[in-house]
């Protein structure tokens, strides 16, 4: 059996990473409810939301979990040595980008007599940690002999870099003044888009593929038309965070057609497992249920009119907690959960808060009847937001608790394969 190292860090302030910000979200929803301080604003809480959940969440444990896939144990060897520091890195500036998204958001910040944009430069460190992680990833395929590579979690880094190139482009026309302000918000778009799209299904995917062991002769098409099909849409859906208004026919047609070719992506990977695994898919089942509920809603948002949806940010919300908190951190907390010995009502608990989270949101939707809208609304998406947190963090307390315990057996140590970062 692998068992997570107990001295590793990462996890820990991964899953630490989790709980702040689902605090964070659970803050924001409640400045719906009470007054906040006046040294906080909704706009800023979203931001250190949503930002730390990338770095500390969606982009550090995956990337930590392809580590552990390709080298398990402590090696000297620089793509080792490249990898692990890259992971460190990225959790600092993660960790350091989270106070000044809260207290400033994107606005510099006066330090003596010199403005500085600290959130824009620490999000930049983070990335940089991405390129960090991407090298040792590269150096280690090269030298490491019987390399077998995950052509998901490499298409996924792939989009992970595309992704940071629309981060990199945002500050770059603004600080030429290129494009106006559009250009900037397209580009933000393209970011959020390619790195949800992109990097997030493509990781969960290898996940998944690799918890069970799936053969290439398992999937109904080729992997490669798999990852094709999600690696070229997921740019392409960019137009989906405009506002009505600002979308074109063009645009209206390339987010359609991008939208489509990763829900048939899904879907495929979808139907393969449950065609192949179905007798031994656990409770990775969840975490695909959550994907097609996902690909469902693409292809509902890319076969109707504009109107019914583009306008409704409620149900843009749905959907990317559908994806992030429902499919993906779903399957990570469960990956984690196949590392260790731990009763799955623990599991079970993080599954009903995330499901009752999700189904809280279709509230401010226009799938709700908006006669029935009122300001109970707000209190009940206040009081639902806590309990991922809580659940999470029993979760979190209980896998330290056997991971101290595994290292520090009563009776006579089983043989294990530490996986140590």
């Amino acid at each position: 059996m692998t068992t997570l190292a107990k001295n590793s860090g990462i996890w820990q302030w991964a899953l630490f990473s989790f709980v702040l910000a689902g605090l964070t979200g659970f803050v924001f929803r409640m400045g719906f409810v009470f007054p906040l301080p006046e040294l906080l604003n909704l706009e800023n809480i979203r931001h250190a939301h949503s930002h730390l959940m990338f770095f500390g969440w969606a982009s550090l444990l995956p990337l930590y979990f392809i580590k552990l896939d390709i080298i398990s144990g402590y090696h000297a060897a620089l793509g080792a040595r490249l990898m692990k520091n890259a992971l460190w890195w990225m959790l600092i500036f993660g960790i350091l980008s989270f106070p000044v998204f809260l207290l400033f958001g994107y606005q510099p910040v006066t330090i003596s007599s010199t403005s500085l944009p600290l959130a824009v430069i620490f999000s930049g460190m983070v990335m940089l940690g991405w390129y960090g992680f991407m090298a040792g990833y590269v150096i280690t395929k090269v030298k490491k002999k019987n390399f077998q590579a995950n052509i998901f979690y490499e298409a996924a880094l792939v989009m992970l870099f595309i992704s940071s190139l629309g981060a990199w482009s945002v500050g770059g026309t603004q600080i030429f003044d290129i494009g106006g302000p559009l250009l900037p918000k397209a580009l933000t778009h393209f970011f959020l888009a390619t790195f949800v799209e992109g990097w997030v299904i493509l990781v969960l995917m290898g996940l998944i593929s690799k918890a069970l062991a799936m053969k290439d002769d398992d999937f109904v098409v080729p992997p490669t038309a798999l990852v094709v099909l999600v690696a070229i849409g997921a740019p392409f859906t960019f137009p989906y965070g405009f506002s009505e208004g600002l979308i074109n026919f063009d645009l209206s047609v390339a987010a359609r057609t991008g939208g489509i070719l990763i829900a048939e992506g899904v879907l495929l990977f979808a139907y393969s497992i449950i065609r192949t695994h179905r007798n031994h898919i656990s409770l990775w089942i969840w975490p695909i249920v959550f994907l097609v509920l996902k690909s469902l809603m693409q292809i509902t948002a890319s076969v109707t009119p504009i109107g019914m949806w583009l306008s409704d940010h409620g149900f843009r919300i749905l959907y990317l907690h559908t994806t992030l908190l429902g499919a993906l951190s779903t399957g990570i907390i469960w990956f984690l959960f196949q590392m260790v010995s731990m009763k799955k009502k623990y599991f079970y608990g993080v599954l009903a808060s995330i499901t009752m989270l999700i189904g809280s949101l279709i509230l401010p939707t226009s799938i709700f009847p908006v006669i029935l809208f009122g300001a109970w609304v707000y209190k009940i998406l206040a009081i639902v937001a806590i309990f991922p947190v809580i659940a999470v963090l029993f979760f979190w307390l209980k896998l330290g608790k056997i991971v101290e315990q595994e290292h520090h057996p009563k009776d006579m140590p089983s043989i294990r394969r530490e996986v140590v970062l």
